[in-house]
């Protein structure tokens, strides 16, 4: 079972206790907070360094303070004493996004809206089966009936591929248009992966998982 745990961030709230908040982050959480000079980015930090910590100390007993981020040799991120416990992190606009479980995982999040420059990156970035699903009408109405915008299926796109890479831990040293995703039917075109998506209050939430994996999403 993969969970994933999606939060609200509390811009506000984050204002104003941000001295005690950043007091209580993970040391190197910490230190990368106070190394950002924009504010708004400080504020997304801190707040995806909270939801991490909170969410390590409730699933392995790790305090804030004794918590160690490693990096693996693509740089894909792990609590260090507890190579069973795998996650991934994603944020975009108000919401944070924490995939963990016993497997590898991917999750990407993206806020939906409408970009002037998105057919021209999907034209240039994406396979032509994946252009043709996000621009072609035949694709508006999924398997289940509902429709989906041109915005919408993007982000599907965009998201899965996302969260495929991630998965594997390559980052953007794989071609976004080297490998394909069909959001439909949930899969990563040659590989025995799921690959979700799911749409829920104009963000899109994309994971990748191992066959069969089950994932379930909560909302804090």
């Amino acid at each position: 079972m993969i969970k994933v745990m999606v939060k609200k961030i509390e811009w506000n709230k984050l204002e104003r206790e941000f001295e005690t908040l950043g007091e209580s982050l993970y040391p190197a959480r910490r230190e990368a907070v106070e190394r950002l000079n924009n504010k708004k980015a400080k504020l997304s930090s801190m707040a995806t360094g909270l939801l991490l910590q909170e969410l390590v100390r409730a699933e392995l007993g790790v305090e804030p303070k004794e918590l160690v981020i490693g990096r693996g040799s693509q740089g894909k991120p792990y609590v260090e004493g507890h190579p069973e416990f795998h996650f991934n992190i994603s944020h975009s606009g108000d919401m944070v996004a924490i995939a963990y479980g016993a497997c590898q995982v991917g999750v990407d999040v993206e806020h939906i809206r409408c970009r002037e420059n998105d057919l021209k990156v999907a034209k240039r970035c994406f396979t032509p089966e994946e252009y043709t699903f996000i621009t072609d009408e035949a694709f508006a109405v999924d398997l289940e009936g509902v429709s989906h915008s041109v915005e919408e299926r993007f982000f599907m796109v965009w998201t899965m591929k996302e969260a495929y890479l991630k998965y594997k831990g390559t980052g953007i040293s794989v071609p976004m248009n080297s490998f394909q995703v069909k959001p439909y039917e949930g899969i990563v075109v040659g590989e025995k992966l799921s690959c979700q998506s799911v749409i829920i209050n104009d963000y899109v939430y994309s994971v990748c998982v191992d066959g069969g994996a089950q994932v379930d999403i909560s909302f804090e």
